[in-house]
């Protein structure tokens, strides 16, 4: 089963991405950062077993920076009436440092329409209006993005900053913005939703960096996942672009001790027999497939196959040197796994009493459905301390499901 759907998503869908080309068109160098992180610089992670390490999200006030953020969802979305006050608070945010001006004049467009717009989501009786996306192109743009990557450090990662509820809600609802694009870009254009598949990101770690992401690899199974709480990363279908933003942030590398790391995301729907038993219990709510989206045709950089994903929940399957990589030194490949849906809809915000069965019946779906793949994956690789894990998760997993779904 993995090796059909190995052959399927890394032959089939492309043979340009296992073979090299000069022709870099489908790279804008200055846009590396948005598909490598490198040292410092490392994009938003975390684990909680690795908590003090610098490759994953982390920080003291963490915790109670993330319970604040999931207040300001609930009250954004209950109070969504008073989207002119949260629109203001969000243009001061982003005047912080001066100046909302972009120097791309097609830049400048995407931000005075997305801040000067009333949207909401769409529902499949107006799913026919016309919809403009500028919160996606705004951050696929190399300053929109930039921008965006810059404010939201400060908010949920730079644990020496002081950081205000408004501030917090503001940057959650900026979220929130990119959440209804990718949510009405999906329901407009059926294609684009329910994305499977396989990307790649690229990432140029130090040597404690690397020994970090092997001592996560060497955790029980359970320790083994990699959050991105309202997260947004960017990934491409094409191993060939992540290897190309790869080569070039090694060229400028002064020191020349940085490691190339490629990590390959496997991206998996829920079972259908388990979202429709979910939104049959739960009619008045909206499952979304908004963590994983095709953003190609929207981006301003088309080339790159951007696939954009929202608030990853990662489980890591292996991590091993892959030969067939060329950086003039060896390049390790981390693989995941992870699904494309979740309960990131308006929706949820009003179950009410029933919010804690929907939500620990949609997560134990999830760990079904992601362990399923898991085994299949160690049993193919002949991970057998792992398959066995697995076979002892789902022993317990099934049974807790099966309860949930008949309550």
């Amino acid at each position: 089963m993995y090796k059909k759907y190995q052959a399927e998503q890394e032959g089939i869908r492309g043979d340009d991405d296992d073979r090299d080309s000069d022709d870099d068109r489908d790279v804008d160098y200055d846009r590396t950062d948005r598909f490598v992180e490198t040292g410092e610089n490392t994009e938003v992670f975390k684990s909680k077993s690795l908590n003090n390490l610098k490759p994953f999200y982390n920080g003291s006030v963490l915790d109670d920076r993330m319970a604040e953020i999931r207040k300001s969802i609930y009250h954004i979305r209950q109070n969504w009436g008073d989207f002119d006050l949260f629109m203001t608070s969000l243009k001061q945010l982003l005047l912080e440092d001066g100046s909302i001006e972009f120097k791309d004049e097609k830049t400048r467009e995407h931000a005075d329409n997305l801040l000067t717009t009333k949207r909401d989501w769409m529902t499949k009786d107006n799913k026919h209006e016309d919809y403009s996306y500028e919160a996606i192109k705004l951050y696929t743009s190399k300053e929109g993005h930039d921008r965006i990557y810059r404010v939201g450090n400060d908010i949920f990662r730079d644990e020496h900053s002081v950081v205000s509820v408004d501030k917090i809600r503001s940057m959650v609802f900026l979220v929130e913005l990119i959440n209804i694009d990718l949510y009405n870009y999906c329901l407009k254009v059926p294609d684009k939703s329910n994305y499977e598949g396989v990307v790649y990101r690229g990432i140029c770690v130090t040597a404690d960096d690397f020994a970090a992401f092997q001592k996560l690899c060497a955790e029980p199974i359970s320790k083994r996942n990699i959050a991105v709480p309202l997260g947004l990363l960017s990934a491409s279908s094409s191993r060939r672009v992540a290897r190309k933003f790869i080569r070039n942030q090694l060229k400028k590398q002064k020191d020349k001790t940085l490691k190339p790391l490629i990590i390959k995301i496997h991206v998996i729907g829920l079972k259908p027999e388990y979202v429709e038993h979910y939104t049959r219990r739960f009619p008045s709510t909206v499952l979304t497939t908004i963590c994983a989206v095709d953003i190609q045709e929207l981006s301003r950089h088309p080339r790159e196959r951007e696939v954009l994903l929202r608030g990853p929940f990662q489980l890591i399957l292996d991590m091993y040197e892959d030969t067939s990589e060329q950086f003039n030194q060896p390049c390790h490949v981390l693989e995941a796994v992870m699904l494309n849906a979740n309960r990131d809809h308006i929706s949820t915000s009003f179950l009410g009493d029933l919010d804690a069965l929907a939500r620990d019946m949609f997560g134990t779906m999830v760990n079904v459905t992601r362990s399923e793949f898991a085994l299949k994956y160690c049993q193919e690789k002949g991970l057998k301390a792992d398959e066995n894990e697995y076979k002892s998760i789902l022993e317990s997993s099934i049974p807790k499901l099966k309860n949930l779904m008949e309550q």
